[in-house]
């Protein structure tokens, strides 16, 4: 019995280390293809390729961990969604604004005017026509929502809003797709004489030049911003707003920009009274060091994504302050 007992156990422990070798040799590729899936992850940008985007801006797809150690929480923080508007107070332009100096970063994010949220009756409604209904405070609050981090103002800009925002920046500009061709109002009244030639003067071009046009430059007795916003191509009156669009996404960018030449109170002072916000002039003065920070934090620039889940982690990552 004891040879047979022998023989059995060494033949089950040579069964054991065959069942092993074979599960190792089975096994070992899926282990391997599992690891370089969790390595393909932490590198994987494709939450960064954006389907919707609102002005285009080079996405940002490396997101530095910040180190808690590094993390200042009693520096200050400046959120804030910016709005530029139609006549009928339909969002074009969204861009939302996150100068956070516990971490030093600066977010710059458009959020696209098809992009849609949920309404206060559970209704599913792009942006650019809910924010038409709500007040500054209920639009940030919404931002709020849509972005994970607390948005604290709203700043809606309209035509002549952009205009004065446009004045205080040294050397606003935009770039033109192609020339924008105006019949010179003085010769509305003008009826060409059958052969004779147009006067000189009778049409207007607002052109590139070294690749920009500069917004407050002079043309005919009017700036080249005066112009492009109140150019209208449509024969039947309605509203034109591809050009004011592309100049307010220009003008918000520039502002931010130009933080030296702009950054006192007096500035803010005339952007509260250009809009409707809820900012007030104290507000701002306790945020100006932070609001004017875009040269000197970290810049992260990123386009509104599609998905509401992918905004949230991905903005919430870039704030630096979520764990």
């Amino acid at each position: 019995m004891s040879s047979a007992f022998k023989n059995f156990f060494l033949t089950f422990a040579i069964a054991l280390l065959v069942f092993a070798l074979l599960a190792f040799l089975l096994v070992k590729p899926a282990v391997l293809n599992l690891l370089k899936d969790d390595e393909d992850e932490g590198t994987d940008v494709s939450d960064d390729i954006i389907e919707e985007s609102g002005d285009d801006v080079s996405e940002d797809v490396s997101v530095p961990v910040v180190d808690p150690g590094d993390i200042d929480e009693t520096a200050d923080i400046f959120t804030a969604v910016i709005l530029c508007v139609d006549s009928n107070g339909r969002a074009l332009n969204t861009v939302f604004i996150d100068s956070n100096a516990q971490t030093k970063r600066f977010i710059y994010c458009p959020i696209a005017s098809s992009v849609k949220t949920t309404n206060e009756i559970g209704v599913t409604v792009p942006i650019g026509d809910l924010f038409s209904t709500m007040t500054p405070d209920n639009i940030a609050q919404c931002v709020t929502a849509m972005t994970g981090i607390e948005t604290d103002y709203c700043l809606k800009f309209d035509r002549n809003g952009v205009r004065a925002m446009a004045a205080m920046i040294p050397g606003a500009s935009v770039v033109l797709n192609e020339d924008v061709v105006f019949i010179n109002p003085a010769y509305a009244d003008f009826v060409p004489e059958l052969g004779q030639p147009y006067p000189d003067d009778y049409y207007i071009t607002v052109s590139n030049v070294d690749g920009r046009v500069l917004l407050n430059e002079q043309l005919n007795g009017r700036s080249k911003l005066d112009w492009l916003l109140e150019y209208n191509p449509n024969l039947d009156g309605s509203e034109y707003n591809a050009i004011y669009s592309l100049i307010a996404k220009s003008i918000i960018t520039q502002f931010f920009e130009n933080e030296s030449m702009l950054k006192s109170t007096n500035v803010m002072a005339t952007v509260i009274k250009s809009c409707e916000t809820n900012l007030t002039s104290t507000a701002a003065s306790e945020h100006l060091e932070t609001i004017f920070s875009y040269n000197d934090f970290s810049i992260h620039k990123t386009n509104y994504p599609a998905s509401w889940e992918t905004a949230v982690t991905k903005l919430r990552e870039l704030d630096g302050r979520f764990d």
